[in-house]
């Protein structure tokens, strides 16, 4: 949670000196420097005191050298002076946030444990996207849920129709009408 309020802090500015085009190129490059650290020899790199910061800050300029941006490098030497280059995963997935919030493109998953026909699936994010005014794209995940239940993060969204829920409802109102 921290660094997500820490990215949020560097991607407000990004936000608002870019172009559209600039900044999806951004989090493409962002996106394909934070996969190194999914690698633990990287990251032991990078957590290392026996390396200098500034190795450490040459190292990501050499992963977004062909971007031969003169912003993104900034970017990193601003990152790499303040100690928060473990922070470009974190980075690279709020600007993907960021961006798709701006265009309101948001992407959710829809739980169920019964298979659910893709027809259904588009269906419903088309349905769910005409009434929050957004476009959204959902995924089916199988899951022991009882029911049905669609879960868009990025807009606080859960939608969720369970047998179980629907079952003690129609006892309660039977008991209330007796």
């Amino acid at each position: 949670m921290q660094y997500e309020l820490i990215a949020k802090r560097y991607i407000k500015p990004l936000m608002e000196s870019c172009d559209a085009e600039s900044l999806e190129n951004l989090s493409a490059l962002l996106s394909s420097v934070a996969v190194a650290y999914d690698d633990h020899k990287f990251i032991a790199i990078l957590n290392s005191s026996d390396v200098n910061a500034n190795a450490k800050c040459q190292l990501i300029l050499d992963m977004v050298a062909p971007a031969n941006s003169s912003m993104v490098n900034n970017l990193v030497k601003l990152l790499a002076e303040n100690g928060r280059l473990l922070l470009i995963p974190v980075l690279a997935s709020e600007l993907k946030r960021s961006i798709a919030s701006s265009k309101r493109m948001y992407k959710g998953r829809i739980y169920s444990n019964s298979v659910v026909d893709q027809a259904s699936v588009d269906l419903i994010a088309r349905d769910l996207g005409t009434k929050t005014g957004t476009t959204i794209t959902l995924d089916y995940v199988a899951s022991d849920f009882d029911g049905i239940r669609v879960e868009v993060d990025d807009l606080n969204v859960e939608i969720n129709f369970s047998k179980s829920r629907l079952n003690a409802q129609l006892v309660e109102h039977i008991l209330k009408a007796i």
